[in-house]
């Protein structure tokens, strides 16, 4: 698929595979003009999170001046940290990265999934400050939180889809490793 500037896939990608699946109804029955609203929207969720690997501009500079990471390319003084962000710049979404040339298909689907759930009324600000609700009342109007819940790792993450946070999980960088560099 190509590379779109805007959003991960395309509406019509997106009719695609919502026509192929069952119990569809946000997709389908929502306005055209919202789909690609949906799918920006879903696209800007997915690119706020920390992926592994470089974008695919700055993957691409390295390879040409044979360097393997940024830190040695400007330590060595082969680029300069403001080369580094017009290469970032130049690719306006997170995705292609690395030796790619495509968005990867479980890019595409998570976006779909999140649009879906976006279209179907999902909100994820409120998603997250419903997650530690533990009670409702009506009259006299109380809302009781529980503090001590641990919340759903994608909704920490904005993520309002499930299955779109299992799409997108392998391509995440690990918070918990450490990367040290000697500077001699």
């Amino acid at each position: 698929m190509a590379i779109n500037a805007q959003f991960y896939g395309t509406v019509v990608e997106g009719d695609a595979y919502f026509a192929a699946r069952l119990h569809e109804s946000a997709w389908t029955g929502a306005d055209p003009a919202d789909r690609p609203k949906a799918l920006l929207a879903a696209t800007q969720i997915i690119d706020t999170l920390n992926f592994k690997g470089l974008k695919a501009t700055v993957y691409a500079m390295l390879q040409n001046l044979g360097v393997e990471t940024v830190e040695n390319a400007i330590g060595y003084g082969y680029l300069t940290a403001a080369q580094v962000y017009a290469a970032e710049l130049a690719q306006p979404l997170e995705f292609p990265r690395g030796a790619d040339t495509v968005v990867p298909e479980a890019i595409r689907r998570a976006t779909y999934e999140i649009a879906h759930a976006l279209l179907d009324g999902r909100d994820p600000d409120f998603e997250m400050e419903a997650i530690g609700i533990k009670s409702h009342k009506y009259a006299n109007v109380a809302t009781e939180y529980q503090r001590d819940h641990t919340p759903i790792e994608h909704l920490i993450h904005g993520v309002v889809s499930m299955t779109a946070w299992q799409l997108l999980k392998p391509f995440l960088r690990d918070d918990e490793v450490i990367r040290l560099n000697r500077v001699s």
